[in-house]
């Protein structure tokens, strides 16, 4: 026996199919968002000239500093919104090269608001990857010009080294200022910065060498030569060269003397 519809059927049909066309209509709607959220951010996050530029600043290139201004501004939001930390180790590469074009052109004002911004860029890295070293040695390197050396900024060096302890890139920016704080930093430190020089010496880029060699006090000399000792002589002949090229002659129980008693360019 057919049993006949219910007259609160059609009714519940209608509101089964309202809900459906609900439910379609919202999921429409979140992926028109996703998509528009998407074009807004995910462009900025990959843009290729951030690594690009970011790696030929690692090597030494310079950039005209008001495009490294519009790259990091342009892309720094949304790199802090999505948390990359890659990004925003590029982008701290950046602005520490857009910073020491401050520092050299004299400009206090400028100098100050770069400085505020390498020390933030580096706290939003540390927030998202906290054992990023160069996060780290970003905050050092704020920290020292705003405040000098101290207990607060050797500790930051320290966290700099203790998590990327061999990173050559990172070894060739922070050696020559974890050499000027030589005297009076602490044994670790000490061997940490002279480490810095061996590895870059081990790399065999003497040239590179010979500029932390250049740029080293007297006693921190000493530390960075004995660091040598058992490198091939032919290494330390080419050293010598890049040495005596910059005018300064080596005196060490390591390197043979020549006539005046200092080791001279061969």
């Amino acid at each position: 026996m057919s049993r006949e519809p219910s007259a609160t059927e059609p009714a519940a049909q209608a509101g089964e199919r309202a809900f459906r066309w609900l439910l379609r209509g919202s999921t429409v709607a979140l992926a028109a968002v996703t998509l528009v959220w998407i074009a807004a951010v995910v462009p900025d996050v990959t843009n290729p000239a951030v690594p690009q530029i970011a790696g030929r600043v690692a090597r030494g290139e310079r950039y005209e500093v008001d495009r490294l201004r519009w790259i990091v501004a342009d892309n720094l939001p949304s790199a802090r919104r999505l948390c990359s930390a890659k990004t925003l180790r590029e982008l701290l590469l950046l602005q520490l090269a857009i910073a020491d074009d401050s520092a050299r052109t004299g400009n206090l004002k400028q100098i100050d608001v770069d400085t505020d911004a390498v020390a933030s860029t580096s706290q939003a890295l540390l927030a998202c990857a906290p054992t990023e070293g160069f996060g780290w040695f970003g905050s050092y390197w704020a920290e020292i010009r705003q405040v000098g050396f101290g207990p607060r900024t050797a500790e930051l060096l320290d966290l700099s080294y203790r998590f990327a302890p061999h990173e050559a890139w990172l070894q060739l920016i922070r050696a020559p200022l974890a050499l000027r704080v030589f005297h009076a930093a602490s044994p670790a430190l000490r061997d940490y910065a002279a480490q810095d020089f061996a590895d870059i010496f081990q790399a065999r880029l003497f040239p590179s060498a010979a500029t932390l060699y250049q740029a080293a006090g007297t006693a921190a000399r000493i530390a960075l030569l004995d660091r040598t000792c058992t490198a091939p002589e032919a290494d330390r002949d080419l050293f010598s060269h890049f040495v005596a090229e910059k005018g300064l002659r080596i005196r060490h129980r390591c390197y043979p003397a020549d006539g005046d008693g200092f080791r001279v360019s061969r």
